[in-house]
């Protein structure tokens, strides 16, 4: 699998702090779920946002952490798979980096 094609590199690098704030504001919104819960389970509560955010923070990496073109397609797989990339949003770039995309997520189920 070579890397993708200039124009999808230039798109998603364009995507790339939506994406980001996409994926941290789904975060946010577990973090406040679990937080507002928390009363007379605090300990609970705690331990509840800890693995949380070490969950979060592993998936943040694997999106997004060493970012380049000749990983690019790998890094939209694991958008896709967190649900961070829209299929509108996959439906911007090439047939043949949607189709490498597309063999990824499978093999990642």
């Amino acid at each position: 699998m070579s890397s993708v094609p200039e124009k999808d590199w230039k798109r998603l690098s364009g995507l790339k702090e939506n994406l980001l704030n996409s994926a941290c504001e789904t975060i946010f919104r577990r973090i406040e779920q679990i937080s507002s819960t928390r009363k007379g389970r605090e300990h609970e509560a705690y331990l509840e946002l800890w693995k949380e955010i070490k969950k979060e923070d592993d998936a943040i990496a694997e999106m997004f952490n060493d970012l380049k073109r000749s990983n690019a397609v790998f890094k939209m797989a694991a958008l896709k798979h967190y649900g961070v990339l829209t299929d509108e949003q996959l439906a911007q770039f090439s047939q043949e980096t949607q189709e490498q995309v597309a063999r990824l997520c499978e093999y990642r189920r």
